[in-house]
């Protein structure tokens, strides 16, 4: 399939599995709202909990830069947006709304919920600049390598994009607020960012087989020549 730059919008509506994929990226970006501030020790230093499943929205991200494009892959990050900020409001009217007096454990419910905010305003910043980042660097080296070393592609943007979201995340969301101590936070962000690409590179022969496949289906292999690189269009 040939797509011209202004062509997205019917790319998108023309494809099989483009918001499937959008979909499962949503899906993590929302669970991630009320259980990123769950810490469990790894070898006596702290981390999120959601180091173990959100690498699935840089994988996703990649598929979806790989085969359909930067401009389609940027479109599904501002889906995730719009559904965490819908979470997080709705979440607050749950902490907010008055308790029946039969309800057990509200002040438990509502000290998880009320935390929303903060982890949404940082965990959106975190995770738009550092997918964007990671978005930018594949299709860059997509268009520098002619489509090859696919995997390598996939490990190295991770890499980058992962560093950059755990770090702001985690000074942030994590040390400033005093779930992960300071003197842990340069040991966390490092192993963190690491051990989120380590899951990258241990499914990545799943992801470059559904990246393969997906290009099969859709009769498309998207390269970013002209694309506008503009983080801020939807």
């Amino acid at each position: 399939m040939t797509v011209k730059s202004g062509d997205t919008d019917k790319l998108a509506h023309q494809s099989k599995h483009y918001y499937h994929l959008v979909m499962l990226s949503v899906l993590f970006a929302v669970i991630c709202i009320p259980t990123a501030g769950k810490t469990a020790d790894v070898m006596g230093i702290p981390f999120s909990i959601s180091i173990f499943y959100f690498p699935v929205i840089y994988i996703v991200s990649d598929v979806l830069t790989e085969v359909y494009g930067y401009a389609l892959a940027r479109r599904a990050l501002w889906y995730s947006v719009i559904a965490q900020i819908i979470t997080m409001a709705a979440f607050q009217l749950v902490a907010w709304a008055t308790p029946s007096l039969t309800m057990q454990h509200n002040e438990a419910f509502t000290i998880v919920l009320s935390q929303a905010p903060i982890f949404v305003l940082v965990g959106l910043t975190a995770t738009f600049l550092g997918d964007i980042v990671n978005n930018y660097i594949l299709a860059r080296m997509k268009v520098a390598s002619k489509g090859k070393n696919m995997g390598a592609r996939f490990v190295v943007s991770t890499l980058a994009g992962e560093t950059v979201n755990t770090f702001i995340f985690y000074f942030f969301a994590l040390v400033l607020i005093g779930i992960i101590p300071m003197h842990y936070a340069i040991t966390s962000i490092l192993l963190a960012s690491l051990a989120k690409t380590l899951v990258e590179i241990v499914l990545l022969p799943l992801t470059i087989c559904v990246a393969k496949k997906l290009k099969e289906v859709e009769g498309l292999d998207f390269y970013d020549k002209k694309t506008n690189f503009n983080p801020l269009k939807f």
